[in-house]
Order: structure tokens, then sequence, then C-alpha cells
């Protein structure tokens, strides 16, 4: 077996820095971090430690991504514009602060996209299926799986910002009376939802994965 090249080996580091960074501050810290923030609220979000907590996700995101590609060898003909376009385009989009006002075009805009991105999804899946082998069919029918949940959790969220509990316009929850619980319930369903979808894309990956080693 060919060894590691250093990129590779170097890709291996960010990658776990990155899944660490993650781990350690993201979620772990986060057990303290939250209860704190209910007590002194935005202020608990303050300083270098705040800082760091609040860019877990976002930048240890980053970091896993870069040492994955690394350590895939991916072209730099693709992988590294994309990943910069994006990064660039969420900064320049939290910076210009174009989202301090409620826009309902913006929103259904971006639904309009999830929806017709899901439904070409599905459309791909269902051309490309019949040609793939029987593992290879278990795991892409797991991710199909997988997309399902994802759409159902963006549906639910727009409820839960919008027309259901009117999280983004809280005069309109308190004159229609929507009670604390609903909004509870709401957030918890997406949250499992999230769960499920992430879950059967990585298991879809797994199955795929396994196929094709066994198959080489």
């Amino acid at each position: 077996m060919q060894g590691k090249t250093l990129s590779q080996k170097i890709g291996g580091i960010v990658f776990w820095i990155g899944a660490i960074y993650m781990l350690g501050m993201g979620w772990l810290y986060s057990w303290w971090m939250v209860p704190a923030a209910n007590e002194i609220g935005p202020d608990a979000m303050s300083g270098a430690v705040g800082v760091i907590w609040a860019l877990s996700a976002p930048l240890g995101s980053v970091l896993v991504a870069v040492g994955a590609a690394l350590m895939a060898q991916a072209e730099r003909r693709l992988f590294w514009p994309l990943l910069i376009v994006g990064i660039l385009i969420f900064v320049a989009w939290r910076v210009i602060g174009t989202t301090s006002q409620l826009w309902p075009p913006l929103f259904g805009i971006g639904g309009g996209l999830i929806t017709l991105f899901f439904l070409g999804s599905v459309w791909n899946w269902a051309r490309l299926r019949p040609a793939l082998s029987g593992p290879e069919k278990t795991g892409s029918d797991l991710r199909m799986v997988g997309y399902v949940f994802y759409v159902v959790a963006a549906w639910d969220l727009c409820g839960l910002l919008g027309i259901a509990s009117f999280v983004l316009r809280p005069e309109l929850a308190q004159r229609f009376a929507i009670p604390h619980s609903s909004t509870i319930n709401a957030d918890s369903t997406i949250l499992v939802l999230l769960v499920l979808g992430w879950g059967f894309t990585f298991f879809g990956q797994q199955v795929a994965m396994q196929a094709k080693s066994q198959s080489t």
C-alpha cells in the first residue's frame, strides 16, 4: 500500500484539530455556555472564550472540510474554489448585515430553492439507482431518506420562525397567544429531524463505501 503524502498527513492533522474544536467547544463547552447565557445574557459570549465558542461550528467545519479535502487529494479546480466562494458569501452576508431587518421574500426564495434542489436530488436518485449494485442501492436509499428528513426539518423551521410560532414576530405571537410549549415542541422536532437526516446520510455513505471496498 502506498504511503500517505505530506499533504495527506497535514490534512489528517487539520481534520482532527477541527473535529476536536467542534466537539470540545461547539458541543461539550455548550453545556456550560448555554446555562451561563440564560443567567447573564449575551455577555456570556463576550471575551476571547465566547468568540472561540461562537466560531466553533462555522470555523471548525471549515477546518474539518479542508483537512478532509487534503486527505482525499481533492482537485483544486472544483472543491477549493467552491469552498472559498461559499465562505466569502457567508462572511459578506454577515458583515453587510442584510438580515438585520425581516425581509419575507428572502425566506420565500430560499424555501423555493430548497424545494427545487430536493426535487432535483430525488429525480437524479430515481434515474441513477437502477444502475447501482445491491449494497450501493442500499446506501443510496439511506441517503435519500436522509434528504427527506432535511426537507421536513426545513419546513418545520419555516413554521417555527413564521406562521406557526411567530418566533421572528413576537408581537404576533403575543397577539395570537401562541403557547410557549408549542415553540419548544417545534424546536425539539426540528432537532430530531436533523439528527435523523444526518444519521441516514452518514450510514448511507458507510454502506456505499463498504460496498465499494469489497468490490475492489
